[in-house]
């Protein structure tokens, strides 16, 4: 018996080892998939008290660095595996004719480039407060994509794949709907030691999860943000209403629905109106593209349509939103002018420019008395009053939008200085080398007065991305051909744009990101980087354009190819308004190497079938001419 047990289990593990040396591949790129579901606790320096509008030395993270840590060692063993398998000149010569091959490698060499030269090359290495998604992570991206479609090669090969994606969305819709109704299990004992290692365990009850205690109870799933979540399921839900529709099987169908279902549930829980704008697109595409199918299937069609608008209807409701004018307010273009028109700093004085106004004021000591001077552009004196509550105004009606208040300082700094121009607060000193701005995070800084572009009165647009969008803009120009460096956008934004910040109420925050993945990456990896990034997409949506257009779709594969040009098309729309992130771009670039992959499998299959017809056909030929 003994013996008997023994030899089972050497044949299970023999199948085991089998199974793992034929699948490595594919369960690599599933490594890839899970990346996202990394969460925990991370203590660290962002190293950049060096700037003067940035003011920690030590922040947590829990969504970020460890992804991009995880990202970084697949990326390693897939750079190894591609090496090794690109040794063989047969296997080159298979990929010469690949076109977005080239301009992917140039995407990477680019911003391989734009790091090396970066004058913060540092943070490009080891990611930088807020995004860790350095060098290292977008040279994975694009092996990830390669690896996808080098060893995607048969139909069991997808079938584990779409197995790993539901497996992942079960984990992430379970959490969604415990963050959507007031649950987040990262907040409950069991979560939060899940999250927190033993050696940062004084951290578990200071723990705030800011968006499930937001009232709203956003939903974030594991990708750090809201928003994030719109971008996410922009990119999948295509993909699992596809595969709902073009199942074969009714328990795969109710699998596929019931995921698609409480998927959307969670994305209008994260109040995303992006998704909204990119899901109306992608369902549009997909019916143009499966419109007879679809007419065919309207026992299935109609029902899951029915039940989408209830679900999207009874949840608007509950929230008190109309959708509809939810994402009209973001999208209306409505033109903002302020009377705060610029602030200067000289040495004698500060100048305050309202509503073509000038104002000059200074202050100084006298004995334990604080003065303030005031004067209009012409010198003459404006008189100021103080209130009970210590603030300085005037009766003067040009500037009676302007009051100014002192606040106690430091050894260095006696008295700090604050100007409110239409009650928006700037902080200023008086030092050694003149009046000089002094930011938020508490520092002396130089006030940048940064170039405009396209959005430059519109700043209010998508949410305030208006005015994000219309200072990167112009950096373009100066990182046309090497950008900034990979996770150096922050660096390269004008954090101390004083007027800017002020009017639009970003004078207590810095700018991690554009809000848009195209300005990310132009100016990160340069605009010449942001070019064959879009070829590559381009050539893919091009491609699977051209493939889907007349699809018989009487196969999964089929459907699937369809499910990711639709989820590729999602995400690209969705990145007009988000950046690239870690917790999302990893499923992105491997559903590209996947959907490229399950092109050329569908292609292959076209072109079997034609010559299959063609020899038919001639063969046809041949015996009429025979009996002729």
């Amino acid at each position: 018996m003994s013996s008997y047990s023994n030899k089972y289990n050497n044949q299970k593990k023999s199948k085991f080892a089998k199974f793992l040396c034929d699948n490595y591949p594919i369960l690599l790129l599933i490594a890839a998939l899970f990346i996202p579901l990394i969460t925990r606790l991370y203590q660290y320096d962002p190293k950049l008290s060096q700037f003067s509008w940035f003011p920690l030395d030590a922040v947590l993270d829990v969504f970020l660095y460890w992804k991009s840590v995880a990202l970084t060692v697949l990326g390693s063993v897939i750079a190894v595996i591609i090496a090794i398998k690109l040794t063989s000149k047969k296997n080159r010569a298979e990929y010469k004719k690949t076109i977005w091959l080239y301009f992917l490698l140039g995407y990477a060499v680019l911003t391989l480039l734009s790091t090396l030269f970066s004058k913060y090359r540092d943070f490009g290495f080891t990611g930088i407060y807020e995004q860790f998604e350095p060098l290292w992570a977008i040279l994975a991206y694009c092996l990830i994509t390669f690896f996808a479609y080098m060893f995607i090669r048969k139909d069991s090969d997808l079938t584990m794949i779409r197995c790993a994606l539901a497996v992942l969305l079960v984990i992430l819709c379970a959490l969604g709907i415990s963050q959507l109704i007031g649950h987040d299990f990262f907040e409950s004992e069991l979560g939060r030691k899940l999250i927190v290692p033993d050696s940062l365990a004084e951290q578990r009850d200071a723990l705030n999860f800011h968006f499930s205690n937001s009232g709203n109870h956003q939903v974030y799933l594991t990708l750090y943000n809201p928003n994030y979540v719109g971008m996410f399921a922009s990119l999948i839900l295509p993909i699992t209403t596809i595969l709902f529709f073009g199942s074969k099987g009714w328990w795969r169908r109710v699998i596929w629905g019931v995921l698609s279902l409480v998927l959307l549930v969670c994305t209008f829980g994260s109040g995303s109106k992006s998704f909204m704008i990119s899901i109306v697109i992608s369902m549009v595409i997909a019916a143009v593209f499966s419109r007879k199918i679809l007419l065919k299937r309207w026992f299935v069609v109609i029902p899951a349509l029915v039940v989408v608008l209830f679900v999207g209807k009874s949840y608007f409701n509950r929230m008190n939103i109309n959708p509809f004018q939810y994402v009209k307010n973001a999208l209306t273009l409505n033109e903002t002018i302020f009377g705060f028109e610029d602030i200067r700093f000289y040495d004698t004085h500060i100048s305050v420019f309202m509503e073509g106004e000038e104002l000059r004021a200074m202050y100084f000591l006298e004995g334990d008395n604080l003065f303030l001077v005031c004067m209009d552009s012409d010198g003459v004196s404006v008189e100021y009053t103080m209130r009970e509550d210590g603030v300085f105004v005037t009766s003067d009606p040009r500037f009676s939008r302007i009051s100014f208040r002192f606040f106690s300082g430091n050894g260095k700094y006696p008295y700090i200085a604050a100007v409110y121009p239409d009650g928006k607060l700037i902080y200023f000193v008086s030092t050694e080398n003149g009046y000089q701005y002094y930011t938020y995070a508490g520092k002396v800084g130089v006030p940048d007065y940064p170039e405009s572009a396209i959005f430059t009165n519109y700043g209010r647009f998508a949410s305030g991305r208006g005015y994000l969008w219309s200072r990167s803009i112009p950096l373009l120009k100066k990182y046309f051909i090497l950008g900034s460096g990979a996770d150096t956008f922050s660096i390269a934004f004008p954090q101390n744009d004083v007027v800017g910040k002020t009017n639009y109420g970003y004078n207590y925050s810095y700018i991690t990101k554009p809000h848009c993945l195209y300005l990310q990456i132009g100016v990160q990896h340069g605009v010449l980087g942001l070019i064959c990034f879009l070829a590559v997409c381009i050539i893919y949506i091009v491609q699977s354009f051209r493939l889907y257009w007349r699809g018989t779709f009487t196969d999964s594969r089929q459907w699937f190819g369809l499910g990711i040009m639709l989820g590729i098309i999602g995400y690209l729309i969705s990145g007009i308004s988000n950046d690239s992130t870690i917790t999302v771009a990893p499923l992105f670039w491997a559903l590209l190497g996947i959907g490229f992959a399950v092109n050329r499998m569908n292609q292959q299959d076209i072109a079997v079938e034609t010559a299959t017809i063609s020899t038919e056909s001639e063969k046809s030929s041949g015996k009429k001419k025979r009996k002729g």
